[in-house]
């Protein structure tokens, strides 16, 4: 078999096959790091050829974006300020509550004081002479034995009535020269 004779002017088989082996034997001597370069230049080559091909695109507005940005952050500046208005009158009121509260344990206090006053047993006797009660001189006493039943010891008798005093004034009567106004008007001595 005979190699088929060559056309004029054009390649032969055999330089092809030289070719070819020449491309591997180039191929086999590049680094990893040659053919990632190669691959890249192709691949810039390709999107040069790609884009000039393909339409323009419009640009995005960006508008949208930047209006949702100033009105998220307009309602922070405005919830912000609410809170502080708020956090300011709370601070106020808390306050005027404290004062109050301070001002009801000073009545409180006040009403205590009375009530230990009038409750005291000079107040309550000096009370009941005032409304003509008198103490009995000899009164009756019980007392409760262990069966139960209650026993009585001494006799009681009638308290004798005085005349009740005259209902206090207004006015404070004026004391004869040398005595004393009662305990219950008593003026501090002028001069000091």
């Amino acid at each position: 078999m005979t190699a088929a004779p060559a056309r004029v002017g054009g390649p032969s088989p055999r330089d092809r096959s030289k070719k070819k082996a020449e491309e591997q034997d180039k191929a086999r001597r590049r680094t990893a790091g040659a053919e990632r370069a190669y691959a890249r230049r192709a691949q810039r080559a390709q999107n040069l050829r790609g884009a000039a091909a393909a339409p323009q695109q419009k640009p995005v507005s960006k508008a949208p974006f930047v209006v949702l940005v100033m009105l998220v952050l307009g309602a922070g500046v405005a919830g912000i300020m609410y809170f502080s208005t708020q956090a300011a009158a709370d601070t106020y009121r808390l306050q005027e509550a404290k004062a109050e509260a301070e001002k009801l344990t000073l009545r409180m206090e006040q009403l205590r004081r009375e009530v230990a006053l009038l409750e005291s047993p000079t107040d309550l006797a000096r009370r009941a002479t005032e409304m003509g009660l008198v103490e009995p001189t000899n009164p009756a006493r019980l007392r409760q034995n262990p069966d139960g039943s209650i026993e009585e010891f001494g006799k009681p008798s009638a308290p004798t009535k005085s005349t009740p005093p005259p209902p206090p004034s207004s006015e404070s009567p004026v004391p004869p020269a040398g005595q004393t106004p009662p305990a219950g008007n008593q003026t501090p001595p002028a001069g000091g």
